[in-house]
């Protein structure tokens, strides 16, 4: 009798691959589709090896495995875990996990684990040692998939922004009608491979666990609107009709995603308007359940095109499928929006699904879960902030002579005034000469890849260069890098915003305007004196005595924090950060609070990676607390607060 192998996995693509595979090896292989219906048929069936997706709907990979390992008619049978490459720090430890595997694996790997196990009735003796290996490969190949990702994203956006930016410094010149028309179909042919190259990053990034969402307040009116201008110029091309019905029920602020639920709307709208060559194309979106705090938002994509057949509705939402082979010929595209769009609604705890006719055209369904504000007695007015000037000083800090030549012509033309600077190492010159002048800049566009100095290096010596010039330059990435691992590095690096090249104006404009309208941010004092006295019930006796005391033990627990940084001790960090940052917030220091909470989170998650520079500024934040303290002056500020 063969060996018997049950997988469990919810992507029919993965799941068929993974079959294909084993029943070449000789294996008997029989699927389930998600966690549920993998533990009835493990009870059924009696599989020797388990193959178990990890993220899944109905019940999660990790759930499954649990009810598989105290179930006693299944608790011999060896489970391999099949993750993606973001899960690799995540995972549990445990007796219940035999062994790893990540996504995409090597077939011939594959089949190796799979007989590995098969002829085991239990989990191996040493799988501890078998868990730390597939652990340490799947982070190797996360970082090595990182990479890939970023390089291919700047080597195939660099060419395309230096494309797109001369198209359109062209199409500000005076043209024929036939040159108009040549620069039109160029235009448009770099902007959907811009599109194409954006789908496939980001849905590797997805993939691989590192794409998450935003949770801020937003109108859901913007990112339908939005969607509704970028697709009706598509649409009017080809003398369709596109409509957009909103439910009475459907709240008007949530708290979510609006970028990613934008992102779905349009590649749903963007897939209609592909397939319909006439009539017209609709969105409708109702409220499907309510709570006290959350909402269900289903929305419709409908249009009147040549629809779907049955046996081919499911494939569509794999990656690098379509309905029908030949259309990718015909419409173009690889079958990734699709895709994408499937995971991005997965992520914000919906579904995604189609029903069609061939022929009768398709309505797209999806849903979305999204948090609901508060109810707020009145409203608040906003608060004016300063205009943004007509003509701005901009340092752009770019390597490439074709992109400076895009930057300075493209702001130039809206009356700013440009400097350049071929590398990090020029940036910080101008910087320091603007201070020294008295004529400091009002925004940096920043490169990241430049050669001498980088432009996060950059970014953290103007930063350090502020900490005794004082002020706060707005700095801006303007990169080919689109993976979300560089934004993270971006904005840890000291910079406020990024944008991804090509760099449109008006997303640059949209990028700044939060920047260069907001009031400059007052110097954020070392202490917050009422928090202080908060801990003490407002006797500034005993605070007077709390600060000798804390600050008394300061020293050491500093000297023993850089001890256990240099040592890469995460366990030490984690816990002389813990303890600094609460002396901190005893005394009401919330700046060294807030580093040290920083500090203690990466000891935490033993991810001790730019900890050094971290527990500099944790020092100097701490030495403005002591500086604060040691002048008697803030014992009469105490007094006064408490009007004694």
């Amino acid at each position: 009798m063969s060996t018997r192998i049950l997988v469990v996995e919810d992507s029919r693509t993965e799941a068929m691959r993974a079959r294909l595979i084993l029943e070449r090896a000789g294996y008997q292989v029989s699927l389930a589709a998600d966690g549920k219906d993998g533990l009835t048929k493990a009870v059924a069936e009696k599989p020797d090896v388990i193959l178990l997706d990890t993220m899944m709907p109905q019940m999660s990979g990790f759930e499954a495995c649990g009810k598989l390992k105290i179930d006693p008619q299944t608790s011999h049978i060896p489970i391999i875990m099949l993750v993606s490459n973001g899960e690799a720090t995540d995972l549990p430890s445990g007796p219940g996990l035999e062994c790893l595997l990540a996504k995409p694996y090597d077939p011939a790997l594959l089949v190796n684990k799979v007989q590995a196990f098969a002829t085991r009735s239990a989990a191996p003796a040493g799988n501890g040692d078998e868990l730390t290996r597939a652990r340490q490969e799947i982070q190797n190949a996360q970082k090595a998939r990182s990479d890939f990702l970023a390089n291919m994203s700047h080597e195939l956006r660099t060419p395309l922004h230096e494309i797109i930016g001369m198209t359109e410094l062209v199409m500000a010149t005076e043209l024929s009608t036939e040159q108009q028309q040549y620069v039109n179909t160029a235009r448009n042919s770099s902007n959907a491979l811009l599109s194409l190259i954006n789908d496939v990053i980001e849905f590797s990034e997805l993939e691989a666990g590192q794409l998450g969402l935003e949770e801020k307040l937003f109108d859901l009116a913007e990112p339908i609107e939005r969607t509704l201008e970028i697709m009706n110029p598509r649409a009017s091309d080809k003398g369709l009709d596109l409509t957009m019905t909103r439910g009475t029920q459907v709240p008007k602020q949530l708290i979510g995603d609006a970028n990613r639920l934008r992102q779905v709307l349009a590649n749903l709208v963007a897939n209609a308007i592909k397939f319909t060559d006439s009539g017209k194309i609709g969105i409708r979106v109702d409220a499907e359940s309510a709570t006290a705090n959350q909402v269900e938002l289903h929305f419709r994509v409908s249009d009147t095109g040549i629809g779907i057949p049955k046996d081919r509705q499911e494939l569509i939402f794999e990656p690098f499928q379509q309905s029908d082979t030949s259309a990718t010929r015909r419409y173009g595209g690889l079958g990734v929006g699709l895709a994408l769009a499937k995971q991005l609604v997965k992520l914000m705890g919906g579904r995604i699904w189609v029903e069609s006719q061939p022929g009768e055209g398709s309505v797209f369904h999806f849903t979305v879960k999204m948090q609901t504000p508060a109810p707020v007695a009145s409203a608040v007015a906003p608060v004016a902030g300063k205009a943004w000037p007509r003509a701005l000083r901009i340092l752009v800090a770019e390597d490439s002579p074709t992109n400076q030549l895009i930057a300075k012509s493209s702001l130039s033309k809206a009356g700013h005034a440009i400097t350049l600077a071929a590398n990090g190492v020029e940036a910080v010159k101008h910087f320091q000469a603007s201070r020294d002048n008295a004529q400091p800049f009002d925004l940096v566009l920043m490169d990241v890849a430049m050669p001498e100095m980088d432009g996060l290096d950059a970014t953290r010596t103007i930063r350090e260069k502020e900490k005794s010039l004082g002020g706060h330059l707005p700095i801006v990435a303007m990169t080919a890098f689109a993976t979300k691992e560089y934004q993270i590095k971006c904005i840890e690096s000291g910079m406020d915003a990024y944008v991804t090249k090509p760099v449109r104006i008006e997303e640059l404009n949209k990028t700044l305007e939060p920047l260069m309208t907001r009031e400059p941010a007052a110097p954020v004092p070392p202490v917050n004196l009422r928090d202080a006295l908060e801990v003490v019930g407002d006797d500034v006796d005993i605070l007077r005595d709390a600060v000798a005391s804390s600050l008394s033990e300061v020293p050491e627990q500093l000297q023993q924090l850089k001890e256990a940084m240099s040592r890469q001790d995460a366990s030490g960090v984690e816990a002389k950060a813990h303890r600094l940052k609460g002396v901190m917030s005893n005394l009401g220091g919330n700046g060294a609070r807030e580093v040290g909470q920083r500090l203690e989170t990466m000891g935490e998650q033993r991810n001790l990676s730019g900890g050094g520079e971290l527990v500099s500024r944790f020092e100097s934040e701490i030495a403005r607390v002591v500086a604060f303290y040691s002048s008697p002056a803030w014992e009469q500020s105490a007094r006064a607060l408490i009007g004694g």
